[in-house]
């Protein structure tokens, strides 16, 4: 069966799960955050055609993985806005593609939405997004060291 790309609001059985995925990844950066905490905020995010919103990765039913639009993803940052964000895909799927087709449906999304400039921070994953067009913009201390970088929403 072949991966479907869908908002998140349209299966909201998954929104814990996608949450704990991008909790037990990235939760250290936020100071404090709890599972509950991240649960709650995957759930406020899950727009459509709007910022915020979550798009996710599904093959039989199953979630592979994720990525957001969000407005903000950076406290040191606050005056760049939005941010493709949380891009997730599980250990086992990886290596098929789909962190690439997710990025590239946050864009589309941006882009349909009227934001010219999309905005991104990474520790490790700079290679895959210069592919994707995206350009390093500064490195940032953010309880780690990360990349932030920006593409231009237009084809």
């Amino acid at each position: 069966m072949a991966i479907h790309l869908d908002y998140l609001c349209d299966h909201p059985a998954l929104i814990a799960e996608f949450a704990e995925l991008n909790f037990n990844e990235w939760g250290h950066y936020k100071p404090g955050n709890t599972l509950e905490a991240q649960t709650e905020r995957m759930r406020d995010s899950c727009g459509r055609g709007s910022v915020p919103t979550v798009v996710v990765a599904i093959e039989d039913s199953q979630l592979l993985g994720g990525a957001l639009l969000l407005a903000h993803d950076l406290d040191a940052r606050p005056q760049l806005t939005p941010w493709l964000a949380g891009v997730y895909v599980k250990p086992e799927h990886r290596g098929r593609g789909i962190a690439s087709q997710l990025v590239t449906r946050i864009v589309e999304e941006a882009a349909q939405v009227g934001v010219p400039e999309l905005y991104l921070c990474t520790p490790n994953a700079q290679a895959l997004y210069a592919r994707l067009g995206w350009e390093e913009i500064e490195d940032v201390d953010d309880n780690g060291l990360v990349t932030v970088m920006k593409r231009s929403t237009a084809p």
